[in-house]
């Protein structure tokens, strides 16, 4: 996949939690650093992340809405609406940085603006 299509697909499967088309774009030692979680590393407890991440809500969908990529690198900015598992409304925004290690995702930062639910 190409980087784009890769960024794209990794948030398509945000909105349908289904990561099965993701989960060979990534490196085996990939990391992912998540405010208020630190540092996850490997694949496999990435992916365990994310999926309980999503169980906290009834909904989540991402819109992203520009991709720059430069070399091994790229961001994507993107905003999410959704629902918590107790009935509250939820939507934020951000920016995901990705570091690509032979045309797979080996590295992914978030930053955004609301952080309360990390508190």
């Amino acid at each position: 996949m190409e980087k784009q299509e890769l960024i794209t697909a990794l948030f398509k499967a945000m909105n349908t939690r289904d990561f099965s088309t993701v989960e060979k774009q990534v490196t085996e030692d990939v990391a992912f650093d998540f405010p208020g979680a630190g540092r996850i590393e490997g694949a496999k407890r990435v992916f365990i992340f994310l999926k309980a991440l999503l169980r906290k809500y009834k909904t989540l969908v991402f819109t992203v809405h520009d991709v720059l990529i430069d070399y091994n690198a790229a961001c994507a900015v993107w905003t999410n609406k959704g629902e918590h598992s107790e009935g509250h409304p939820y939507n934020n925004s951000g920016v995901t940085l990705f570091h690509f290690t032979d045309n797979k995702i080996s590295f992914l930062s978030d930053y955004f603006k609301d952080t309360s639910f990390v508190k």
